[in-house]
């Protein structure tokens, strides 16, 4: 079955999950529970070309139905709106892929609102290496747009291959200036500008020679006061 889980408890505790696939246990992937519901959630990773499968999960925990509506920004264009209902009590599962023609393959962010508190995250399946999601991963959203975001991970070259996605999901175009630090203490910077209500992706490999076989550290910074939304990904082959 497909299932969304409430832990309550007299004390303060930390609670993770944990999925793996097929019986062998080829795939995995973990995430941290959140602490709280909420009746606004944002996603920007995402995407549904190349052999990806993507899925949003949206737990209402209240005792009302909930009335949702996601905005699926693009990399190009008008943003997609949708509403779902969410009964009480329940999880709901969006296979993005399926909903409508121009999100069968495309990068994709998301914005997501509801009447009442809700839970969402978002799960991304690859076809590779010839098994059936032979890789995946899987976050929580965020509650909130910022102005400047960090991520400490971060790896190129032979093996890896870096991605910082980037959603905006207000009415202004946001200037972006994204700092990556080096090992060695030494900074590459790159500036570019995200249209109002879309998404972008900074295949960080090809942007510098420098970039392009190393260990790095991101900080995106929206210097015109807009805020976005900023996530990380890293595949490696196959």
């Amino acid at each position: 079955t497909a299932v969304s889980t409430v832990l309550e408890a007299d004390t303060v505790v930390v609670v993770d999950r944990t999925m793996s696939w097929d019986a062998t246990h080829y795939g995995s992937h973990a995430e941290t529970g959140v602490a709280a519901p909420s009746q606004s959630w944002f996603l920007a990773e995402g995407a549904t070309h190349s052999g990806f499968t993507l899925y949003y999960l949206l737990q209402n925990p209240g005792a009302t139905p909930a009335a949702v509506t996601v905005t699926y920004l693009l990399p190009s264009g008008q943003p997609l709106e949708r509403t779902y209902a969410v009964a009480p009590r329940s999880r709901f599962n969006i296979l993005v892929n399926r909903e409508d023609a121009a999100l069968a393959a495309t990068d994709v962010s998301a914005s997501i609102t509801s009447d009442v508190p809700i839970v969402v995250e978002r799960a991304m399946y690859l076809d590779a290496g010839g098994q059936h999601f032979g890789a995946g991963h899987a976050s929580a959203g965020v509650t909130a747009p910022a102005t400047q975001w960090l991520l400490a991970e971060g790896a190129t070259g032979p093996f890896f291959d870096l991605f910082v996605l980037v959603a905006n999901p207000g009415p202004q175009d946001a200037e972006i200036a994204a700092a990556f630090l080096l090992p060695d203490g030494t900074t590459v910077t790159h500036t570019r500008r995200v249209a109002a209500r879309s998404r972008d992706t900074i295949w960080v490999d090809h942007l510098h020679p420098r970039l392009a076989d190393t260990p790095v550290s991101t900080t995106i910074t929206a210097t015109n006061g807009g805020p976005v939304v900023v996530e990380r990904a890293m595949w490696w082959p196959g």
